[in-house]
């Protein structure tokens, strides 16, 4: 039930290296099939759901109460997936997803600028000033897109277990690396670590459903589980709005019991008291 979950620069191989590893380890392979399975899920537009998945948002879409949505959608539904396990992701935020799971292998894969442009231009068949510009704002926008979603760092190593050069196109090599490290007992599951991926599955899933909720989409509610129980944490304008989110939580199979902590906000801010 091991997942590797790997993050990749742009002209780096990762997307082939991944495919690769999966194929050896006979392990599923998915990327876009995460996106799919939340607009089926969500009965969303795909097309839609495909945009807020591959763009940075602008400061201002960060505030779209429709985007925030979407990507709760597609954070469920990488759990859905890693909660099976025997698995490899390439993108999607898998290694951040997955930071505190102890059989998830957390892999970014790299390459000099320079080979990551030259192989951005060869495989596009694009100048080298465009394929230039492609590599520096899929750098920039991956930078800001990880920071905005985990507040953590794309581009530093201890965010990750293994972070690999592709700067020789020695891919049976790195394939072997990634396959070897994936059979090591360091990244074999436990009992402990199956429960945390359900944890985090069924956390994913009472958010989702919380902003799919009519009622309750526009609720901005923390959600910890552990071992099904499930606590709910947020300012809402009145204790109505946490008992309907409740209730949604409550709906979610695989929820044991629900438990609300609400601070209450006046909807109109009074003034100051004279």
């Amino acid at each position: 039930m091991t997942i590797v979950a790997i993050s990749r620069e742009m002209g780096s191989g990762g997307y082939e290296v991944a495919a690769a590893v999966a194929k050896v380890l006979g392990f599923q392979y998915v990327d876009r099939e995460i996106l799919l399975h939340a607009a089926r899920v969500h009965d969303v537009s795909e097309e839609k759901i495909t945009d807020v998945a591959d763009r940075h948002l602008s400061l201002w879409e960060r505030f779209d109460e429709e985007k925030r949505r979407y990507l709760t959608f597609i954070e469920a539904a990488y759990y859905a997936f890693a909660e099976k396990g025997s698995l490899v992701t390439a993108g999607r935020g898998g290694p951040f997803f997955l930071r505190n799971v102890s059989h998830a292998m957390r892999v970014r894969i790299i390459a000099p600028f320079d080979v990551r442009v030259r192989r951005v231009m060869a495989r596009e068949k694009i100048d080298h000033k465009t394929a230039t510009g492609k590599v520096r704002n899929y750098d920039r926008e991956m930078v800001g897109r990880i920071d905005y979603l985990f507040g953590l760092d794309w581009t530093l190593p201890e965010n990750y277990d293994l972070v690999i050069n592709t700067e020789s196109d020695a891919w049976e090599f790195y394939t072997d690396l990634l396959v070897s490290a994936a059979r090591h007992p360091r990244f074999q599951p436990t009992e402990e670590s199956v429960q945390r991926v359900r944890d985090l599955s069924l956390g994913a899933r009472v958010r989702a459903a919380i902003a799919q909720d009519p009622l309750t989409k526009n609720i901005n509610v923390e959600v910890a589980v552990h071992q099904g129980r499930v606590a709910l944490k947020g300012v809402v304008f009145s204790p109505a709005m946490m008992d309907a989110a409740a209730n949604v939580a409550r709906q979610v199979p695989g929820v044991a019991q629900v438990s609300c902590e609400a601070v209450e906000i006046p909807r109109v801010y009074p003034g100051p008291i004279m």
